[in-house]
């Protein structure tokens, strides 16, 4: 899926939890393992909280470089150094005509730059196990490199070449165009790539935010080498870029190269702006009729951003909402494989429900109705301490690399709050209520914006809109 979206995977940490807390024979034996299990997410937790923050010890330092944000955490728990340049704007920097130039850019700025060729960047790259990658979305590209710490000084000169000089020869510029091509061709081929590609489009209609960073046909295969360029020049300025290195390196270190390199880019004049937020007025359905062996269904609805206080127990009640319809929908009613929730991390945002099934009106009644109970019931304390004590320990287990604790001090920063403010994240997770949970489903769980792709035959389109 474009964007930020990750689904709660209910297949192997959910279904876990499940096996381990449903069906059992007495209830006081399901209790009795129930409070064991939690028990031990809670001492995992406790141990994490402890081992993120000793990896964390050394202060965060930030300064300015000619415009140039930079902010630096060093960890010396590991030899891993982490950077990642982050090019602001996202959807907001583009056209029609522009979609997917970000991508066409530096996966061919990978194929050579101006004292590196395409030969020489594999074999350092391949040499050293070091990565230099590059990922789109709707906020920013951020451009990242990884290495160990005795090969640092030798991968960032080849990540500030490829960043700052890059080739563009045509034969190569054609042989990514031609792949990235193939990549949206197919999303119409497989069920899922296209039910998402559907969505996106009826979420996002008549918002900045529907122009594809990852591509369209058309705009792809129309891009020049020379709009490539132009585009690169017009991005490649102090104000609009952010860089966060996570590893055993020092400030000062970072500094000097910067200083060198990154900071003698001209400073220009941007301006961070977010976006604004998407509200529907109304629900919505878009039907596609495809022959298929199961039907796709998703429905995307409004949600806050992190910036937003109720981000907080917006999180919370769609991971309670996931729960509980995977065990509505698969564990009880056996209605789908794989149902889910989910919720996104874009800056102007969204949450929602999908699933695949052979008994789309039946099974969608169901999911609408968890979401009713929410409106209508608060979830009691005991559940929700659950809830939020297991999301920590994946929040925990997501943030060990130097790579995620880098983007997540990004994602603080570039939101306008302030990479500081990621500091309470765990606390303000902690603090969401029932009445947080409660209030936020009766705002926001509204105006579904429904696509359904397969046998238009079997549905009521008033379930689709009835909520």
């Amino acid at each position: 899926m474009s964007g930020n979206i990750y689904r709660i995977s209910l297949m192997s940490w959910a279904f876990y939890y499940h096996r381990m807390t449903a069906k059992r024979f007495h209830s006081k034996r399901r209790d009795i393992m129930r409070n064991r299990h939690l028990s031990i997410i809670l001492v995992f937790i406790l141990w994490a909280g402890l081992t993120f923050a000793s990896q964390g010890s050394e202060v965060v330092e930030t300064f300015d470089v000619n415009g140039l944000q930079v902010i630096v955490k060093p960890n010396s728990a590991n030899e891993i150094v982490s950077a990642q340049l982050y090019i602001k704007g996202g959807s907001l920097n583009l056209s029609e005509s522009t979609q997917g130039i970000e991508p066409l850019i530096f996966e061919s700025a990978l194929k050579g730059s101006q004292h590196y060729s395409k030969e020489v960047i594999n074999t350092l790259l391949d040499k050293t196990a070091a990565q230099i990658v590059s990922n789109s979305n709707r906020d920013y590209t951020a451009v990242g490199m990884r290495c160990l710490n005795r090969f640092f000084d030798q991968i960032w000169d080849l990540f500030v070449d490829v960043i700052l000089n890059p080739a563009f020869e045509e034969k190569e510029v054609e042989l990514v165009r031609e792949q990235l091509l193939v990549g949206i061709r197919q999303r119409q081929d497989d069920p899922d790539s296209y039910l998402n590609e559907l969505s996106d489009d009826l979420f996002f209609r008549g918002h900045l935010y529907r122009f594809d960073p990852q591509g369209i046909e058309e705009s792809m295969a129309a891009i020049s080498i020379e709009q490539m360029r132009d585009h690169l020049k017009s991005n490649l300025q102090t104000s609009r870029l952010l860089l966060v290195v996570v590893g055993d390196v020092g400030p000062d270190q970072i500094k000097r190269k910067v200083e060198e390199t990154f900071g003698r880019l001209p400073r220009g004049d941007y301006q961070s702006v977010l976006p604004d937020p998407i509200m529907h007025e109304a629900p919505a359905l878009e039907l596609v009729q495809r022959d298929l062996p199961t039907n796709y269904i998703q429905g995307y609805f409004s949600a806050p951003g992190l910036s937003d206080p109720d981000f907080y127990p917006m999180r919370m009640a769609m991971n309670i909402l996931a729960w509980r319809v995977f065990e509505e929908v698969r564990t009880k009613r056996n209605l789908s494989y794989a149902p889910s929730a989910f919720f996104s991390n874009e800056f102007a945002n969204r949450a929602g429900i999908y699933v695949t099934t052979v008994y789309p009106d039946t099974t969608v009644k169901v999911m609408l109705a968890e979401l009713k109970k929410m409106q209508e019931e608060p979830v009691s304390a005991k559940d929700l301490n659950d809830r939020i004590a297991m999301y920590l320990t994946q929040y925990y287990l997501n943030n060990e690399t130097n790579a995620a604790q880098a983007q997540f001090l990004a994602r603080f920063e570039l939101s306008g709050l302030g990479w500081e403010a990621g500091e309470g994240f765990v606390e303000n997770l902690r603090n969401v209520t029932a009445e947080d949970v409660q209030r936020v489903a009766n705002r926001y769980f509204r105006n579904i914006q429904f696509v359904y792709l397969g046998d238009l035959d079997l549905i009521d389109e008033d379930v689709y809109t009835s909520m």
